[in-house]
């Protein structure tokens, strides 16, 4: 399986083969903050399953405080839209923002992170994985 995440103004993508190694919706504050919605979804996968990079992006250096790591968000100098990221605790992965995959079907995410952060008005399904 190929797929391709762009930004909002189609200026940066990145294509992946494989399944991703996880697909998550976020709880945490920052993620709730880096998409302006109640979570993120973030898809994971293997950081040698990446095929092609194409635009120019800017990196926002983050030190993430509820979870004790840094991260390097790679977004577009045109739209904003925040595409991929590292994470310095998970350095064989990278990170994609689930709903930039919107030219084909979004994925189903499979586990809910920062649980002990979700809106009290956010229902999730009972069979994903919970995690914090």
């Amino acid at each position: 399986m190929t797929l391709e995440a762009t930004c909002c103004c189609k200026q940066i993508s990145i294509s992946l083969s494989g399944e991703p190694e996880m697909n998550s919706v976020c709880n945490c504050t920052n993620c709730k903050q880096r998409t302006g919605s109640a979570f993120g979804i973030s898809t994971y996968f293997k950081a040698d399953a990446v095929l092609k990079k194409s635009g120019d992006t800017k990196i926002y250096k983050l030190r993430h405080k509820e979870l004790n790591h840094e991260q390097n968000r790679h977004f577009c100098t045109k739209c904003g839209t925040t595409l991929y990221w590292t994470i310095s605790t998970l350095p064989h992965l990278i990170g994609v923002a689930g709903g930039c995959f919107a030219e084909s079907e979004i994925l189903e995410p499979t586990h809910t992170l920062n649980s002990s952060k979700k809106c009290n008005w956010v229902n999730l399904p009972e069979n994903w994985q919970v995690q914090g």
